[in-house]
């Protein structure tokens, strides 16, 4: 039989979400609603299965909560964005981010492609972990709205941003063509034992970073070729990935 499911996944983007959100919070601040009032409050006459889909994308992107069998609420994270603390540096990035990242599927596809990636290769990817075809485009389209909102959000470390200036702006004399591999050894040694042993470097290889991480923990990053700002950004881009598939491997899945 064809499977008629498709991966758990927001049918919505995040800036979309947030919209909605703030319908919820407008009507009824964070006090728990039934979720019947809560799509009443979206604009549905009541519970549908459209406004199922719309409640599940903003409990994909942790903006409500369940308080109660067959009620929600707002969430903290949704207040972060929406209302954010003025005394927190970033604090509205940070939670724009963290929302943006919270789908499985989209810290999966993060992972998958880090710097960027075209619809066809989205698409492909989509159907071969087991996307039907009726749910190929709206995830698709959910996804890369949600990238574009981030990337134009610069919830993102600036580190990849063309001309950066500063006090590591001598690094970004290299080529623009010049293809970085950058290897990131993480030292797992016991307590007492030196953090980074010796080892020594490969033909072309320079030691770019040494950093300790916490008692016995400690990082190294060895580069081939030049590190600039936009190398330095795809890197921030690729730890960014594998910290949020790290992070919340508790997350409950929402199925539509």
């Amino acid at each position: 039989m064809a499977r008629t499911n498709s991966p758990p996944h927001p049918s919505m983007s995040l800036p979309k979400s947030i919209d909605a959100v703030k319908k919820i919070f407008d009507a009824d601040r964070r006090n728990p609603v039934d979720r019947e009032v809560a799509a009443k409050h979206l604009g549905y006459s009541g519970k549908s299965g459209a406004s199922d889909k719309v409640l599940a994308a903003l409990a994909h992107f942790g903006l409500t909560e369940k308080v109660g069998k067959g009620e929600v609420r707002v969430s903290q994270l949704a207040m972060d964005i929406m209302h954010p603390d003025p005394t927190t540096l970033n604090s509205k990035e940070r939670a724009l981010l963290e929302a943006g990242m919270k789908p499985h599927l989209y810290k999966e596809l993060r992972a998958q492609f880090p710097d960027q990636v075209s619809e066809g290769s989205l698409e492909s990817y989509l159907l071969r972990i087991g996307f039907v075809d009726a749910a190929l485009s709206p995830a698709k389209n959910a996804y890369l709205e949600t990238l574009r909102f981030l990337e134009q959000s610069k919830v993102f470390e600036s580190g990849g941003n063309d001309g950066e200036t500063g006090p590591d702006s001598d690094l970004q004399a290299n080529n623009a063509g010049d293809e970085v591999q950058t290897e990131l050894v993480i030292d797992r040694t016991s307590p007492g034992q030196d953090a980074i042993p010796a080892k020594p470097l490969e033909s072309g290889e320079t030691e770019w970073m040494r950093n300790p991480l916490g008692r016995g923990k400690a990082v190294r990053v060895l580069v081939t070729g030049q590190m600039g700002g936009k190398e330095i950004g795809k890197l921030i881009k690729l730890l960014e990935a594998q910290k949020a598939i790290l992070d919340d491997d508790d997350e409950e899945d929402y199925d539509l």
